[in-house]
C-alpha cells in the first residue's frame, strides 16, 4: 500500500510502501504536495522548531551588552537582570525586533523585505549587535532554505549571500515564520521568547544568577512580552525602527575593551 507523510521540507513529503505482511514503512522518493500551511500542526511545529535552542544560529555566542555590565559590578543581582531584561524586551524589541518582524511577515515582495531589514540594520547603533543579528540571520536562512524551503526564504537567502541586504534575525525571523502559515500573534511572542531566553540565559552563564532564578526572571517577563506584542499589533502606519537603550548601547561599544570574554557581544 502507498501512503505519504509529512515532512520536513515545507510542502514536502516522503511516498512509502506500506508491506500487507507487516506495519513496516519503506520511504522512497520525495515527492511535492500541497503548501506547508495546509497541515494544520505544522505551522506550530515549526515555529517550535525555529525558536529551540538547538536550531543552530549562534545565539548563545551574544550577550547583547550583559557580559560588560557585569563584569564591571553594574549587574550584580536577579533583580538587575531583570531590569536589564524589562528594558531589551520594551525598547528592543518593542522599537525594532517584533515592528520589524512584523513588517517582514506582512510583505511579499524580495525588495520591500530588503527595505525593512536595511531600515532595522541601520537603527542598530553598535555593531555588535548589528553583526550578531546578521550572523543569526543568515544562519537562520541557510536552515530554513535546507529545511522549509519556501520562495521568500530563497530570494532573502540569496539576497544576504550576494551583499544585496544585511539579513537581521528579526527581519528572516519575520518571513520564515510567515512561509510556514504561522499567525502573526505567535511568531512575535515567540521571537520576543527568544529574546527573553537569549539574555538570561547569558546571565546564567556569566554566574550572575542560577537556573531557579533565570525562570524565575523569564516568567516575570511574560505580561512585558505580551503588552509589547500587543502594542506592535495595534500600531498603525509605517513603522519606525529605534530604541533607548543608552546603557546596553555603551556596554555593547565597550565590550571589546574587557580583558577576558566569554562572549562575542
Amino acid at each position: 500500500t502507498k501512503v505519504q507523510s509529512p515532512d520536513s521540507n515545507g510542502g514536502v513529503v516522503r511516498a512509502c510502501h506500506q508491506s500487507s505482511r507487516s506495519d513496516t514503512l519503506q520511504c522512497g522518493a520525495v515527492l511535492r504536495t500541497e503548501p506547508l500551511r495546509a497541515h494544520g500542526a505544522l505551522p506550530l511545529l515549526r515555529l517550535l522548531q525555529i525558536t529551540d535552542s538547538s536550531f543552530p544560529v549562534g545565539g548563545f555566542a551574544f550577550s547583547h551588552g550583559l557580559e560588560w555590565l557585569v563584569q564591571h559590578g553594574w549587574v550584580e543581582s536577579e533583580a538587575d537582570v531583570a531590569a536589564v531584561l524589562d528594558a531589551y524586551v520594551v525598547q528592543a524589541g518593542g522599537g525594532q525586533w517584533l515592528p520589524a518582524a512584523l513588517a517582514c511577515a506582512r510583505t511579499t515582495g524580495i525588495a520591500a523585505i530588503q527595505r525593512w531589514d536595511d531600515l532595522l540594520d541601520a537603527s542598530m547603533l553598535v555593531e555588535g549587535e548589528r553583526n550578531a543579528g546578521r550572523a543569526m540571520g543568515e544562519r537562520l536562512l541557510a536552515g530554513a532554505s535546507d529545511a522549509f524551503a519556501g520562495e521568500r526564504i530563497g530570494a532573502f537567502l540569496d539576497a544576504v549571500r550576494e551583499g544585496r541586504t544585511p539579513g537581521q534575525y528579526a527581519a528572516v525571523y519575520g518571513v520564515t515564520a510567515a512561509e510556514a502559515g504561522v499567525e502573526e500573534e505567535a511568531m512575535l511572542a515567540a521571537l520576543g521568547s527568544t529574546m527573553v531566553n537569549s539574555i538570561a540565559s547569558a546571565a546564567v552563564r556569566l554566574g550572575t544568577i542560577g537556573q531557579a532564578a533565570a525562570i524565575r526572571i523569564t516568567a516575570a517577563a511574560a505580561p512585558v512580552l505580551a503588552a509589547t506584542v500587543a502594542r506592535t499589533l495595534e500600531r498603525r502606519g509605517r513603522p519606525r525602527f529605534g530604541a533607548f537603550t543608552p546603557g546596553l548601547d555603551v556596554a555593547g561599544l565597550l565590550h571589546s575593551t574587557l580583558p577576558f570574554r566569554m562572549f562575542a557581544s
